[in-house]
């Protein structure tokens, strides 16, 4: 399920600077950041954190992609695709073999469900300094 986050903009807002500085504020935590600018007006950024490898099978990693869409003054930032293969892998795994990924997978869902929530806090604010 795709969420959406709308913000309102100043006149004149720069939506390659504001991805660059949102990519910034997140690889500054640990995540490999990847911004694709489709146009001046629509952007899509990838965040990505401990995937991959022994994660896989523990469920700690984090992943989000956005759609940002710049309409006058209105910045619509989608998020979708989220990282949950991971999780799934470490609660079955969990499940079946050794307690530990199904701990640390349930601790990976509660950090992927909040994930969204962070991004859209961090993402205003950044919008309205930028």
């Amino acid at each position: 399920m795709a969420e959406t986050l709308m913000i309102n903009v100043r006149d004149g807002f720069n939506l390659g600077m504001f991805c660059q500085n949102v990519a910034m504020f997140y690889q500054n935590q640990g995540f490999t950041v990847n911004v694709a600018m489709m146009s001046p007006t629509n952007a899509q950024i990838c965040f990505e954190k401990d995937l991959g490898g022994i994660n896989t099978i523990l469920g700690l990693g984090i992943g989000q992609k956005t759609n940002i869409v710049l309409n006058g003054n209105t910045l619509a930032v989608s998020f979708f695709d989220a990282e949950w293969t991971s999780k799934i892998i470490g609660i079955v795994i969990g499940w079946f073999l050794c307690l530990i990924p199904l701990v640390t997978s349930i601790i990976g869902i509660i950090k992927q469900s909040d994930f969204p929530k962070k991004l859209k806090t961090d993402m205003t604010m950044i919008a309205t300094t930028t």
